[in-house]
């Protein structure tokens, strides 16, 4: 199955909708943390980070990261607080190329922060950052897989036991249905039989991010939410993580100010946008 370059032309308007999510939850994510006192080091992680931009000079989650976080300084009102880390990866070697020349812009204009930057494959890339994400520190991953293979059962629970760690990966769930006899995507995915037997194209990433529930470890307290995306005839999504309560209440606050649970009317509730 090839993959497509997402940054080839301007994002389309699911695109837009996750990568505004992501924006309006660093926004909720960020304050918490600068302002506060419990943690020593705040830590952003972006492992499919792209250019920067599309073709189009439209923010991609690098530019909206480094945005969020000078703006976030700003309205603290602090020139220093606690160490701010970014890490951005990115496997293709053109990106890679456009993404280190944006972050040496950076450096310039956010002293503050602490910029690392790879050139791998997700799981490489995961394995090499994942014991930085102990200790004193508060973690935010940005998971923008093109697909459904690399958030793998051991990858997620190996983040759901991190502590002080949100997560939002992007799923492409309407492949998990259209492709559900295949083993290669049902490995992929904790999704079962008897999800399949309720799942259309409306409500199909619903069902996949709620089936990652059966991939929280026994004994964990652990809140999920997710985002349905419809893309053209296709709907994919968000799933969101947090192990704490105020986490997954800043994802809702979020996803209710972009549609409640999804960027259609996914229920066929007929509700007017333009009504109070």
């Amino acid at each position: 199955m090839p993959v497509r370059n997402l940054h080839q032309k301007p994002f389309d308007e699911g695109t837009r909708d996750k990568l505004e999510l992501y924006r309006e939850y660093l926004r909720e994510w960020l304050p918490v943390f600068i302002n506060g006192s419990s943690v020593d080091i705040l830590q952003i992680f972006d492992f499919f980070a792209g250019p920067g931009f599309d073709v189009g000079g439209n923010p991609g989650s690098p530019a909206i990261t480094c945005d969020e976080i000078r703006d976030a300084m700003v309205q603290s009102g602090k020139q220093r607080s606690n160490i701010i880390k970014v890490y951005f990866n990115e496997k293709t070697a053109v990106k890679f190329k456009n993404l280190s020349s944006y972050v040496d812009e950076q450096r310039v204009s956010l002293p503050q922060v602490a910029f690392a930057k790879l050139k791998n494959d997700f799981q490489s890339a995961f394995k090499q950052w994942e014991p930085y994400m102990r200790g004193r520190v508060a973690n935010l991953l940005f998971l923008d897989q093109n697909g459904v293979k690399q958030i793998t059962k051991p990858v997620f629970q190996a983040i759901v036991r991190l502590p002080k760690t949100d997560f939002i990966f992007f799923i492409s769930s309407a492949l998990v249905n259209r492709f559900r006899s295949v083993p290669e995507i049902r490995n992929c995915v904790p999704v079962r039989n008897e999800d399949f037997s309720r799942m259309n194209g409306t409500n199909v990433h619903r069902i996949v991010a709620d089936s990652y529930r059966r991939w929280i470890p026994d004994g964990i307290e652990y809140y999920l939410g997710s985002f349905s995306i419809r893309k053209r005839a296709n709907v994919y999504g968000i799933v969101f993580g947090s192990g704490h309560p105020l986490g997954i209440d800043k994802f809702l606050k979020v996803a209710w100010k972009r549609g409640g649970d999804a960027n259609f009317d996914i229920d066929k509730d007929g509700i007017d946008p333009l009504q109070l």
